[in-house]
Parts: C-alpha cells; structure tokens; sequence
C-alpha cells in the first residue's frame, strides 16, 4: 500500500493574515492572466514566519491553487494581480442567491407533487422517490478485509 502524502499547512483564512496581501476571504482576483479566482486563505511554510505566506485560491474549475509570488499587497498588484471591481462580487452574489433559490423552488415542486399525489390516493412517481443514499464502499471493504 502507498504511503500517504503529508498533510500540508492549514489554511489561515483570518482578515489580518489577508490584509497583508490586499485581499479579503472570498475577494474575486484577476491574475495577470486575466483568470479570476475567488480567495480562500493564506498557507504559510512556518507558522512563526509571516513572510512565508502565500495567497491561496480557487478557480472557476474547483482547482485550488497558490497565487505565484510570495510577496506582499504592493508587490501583487506590481506584477498584475488585481482585486476585481465590486460589481463582479455583486454579480457573484446574486448569481449564487438565484441558484439557491431555484433548488427551493424545485424541492418545493416536488413536495407539493407528491403531497398531491397522497390526497388523491394515487401511488408516488418513481421519479419524485429520492434515491437511496449509497454506502461507504470503502469502509465496508476494509472491514471485510480485517476478518
């Protein structure tokens, strides 16, 4: 069996860690690229030694990554990292409040559709029946393997 990675440092998502670099928790940067990422924290090799942190971030794709430089707020912006406007955050939030919104939506449709179908003595459509939560392969495996 392969050994496994270490953990590596947490990550510091704490104003003050971000600050220093020019950004807050969930702050939207354009790299020099002109790919945006949303900010999730700051990872430091040492926790003793601030000047090893590093702004980590996550993009449209679900990648978590470290943005380059090991530098602080002047020297980002220098090299092209920029906060983007507020407008985008915005668009963000109320892109993310309408998706909320319609899962409710559709959840509440469901309810009302299978609530109907019991007044009406009618047996419940398949497809309103939610699926089985699937089991732990994994653990079920290894405890077979123990016996």
């Amino acid at each position: 069996m392969p050994k496994k990675a270490k953990k590596g440092p947490p990550l510091i998502t704490a104003e003050e860690d971000l600050a220093a670099f020019g950004f807050r928790l969930s702050d939207i940067v354009r790299t020099p690229l002109g790919i945006t990422a949303t900010v999730i924290g700051v990872k430091y090799e040492s926790s003793d030694d601030k000047a090893t942190g590093r702004v980590w971030v996550k993009y449209e794709n679900g990648h978590e990554a470290p943005l380059e430089p090991k530098l602080n707020a002047g020297f980002m912006s220098a090299l092209g990292y920029r906060k983007c406007s507020e407008a985008d955050h915005i668009r963000r939030d109320v892109g993310a409040h309408v998706l909320e919104q319609k899962k409710i939506e559709d959840e509440r449709k469901v309810v009302e559709e299978v609530l109907r179908c019991k007044e009406q003595g009618l047996p419940i459509p398949e497809h309103l029946i939610p699926k089985p939560k699937a089991t732990k392969k994994k653990a079920a495996d290894g405890a077979a393997k123990k016996k």
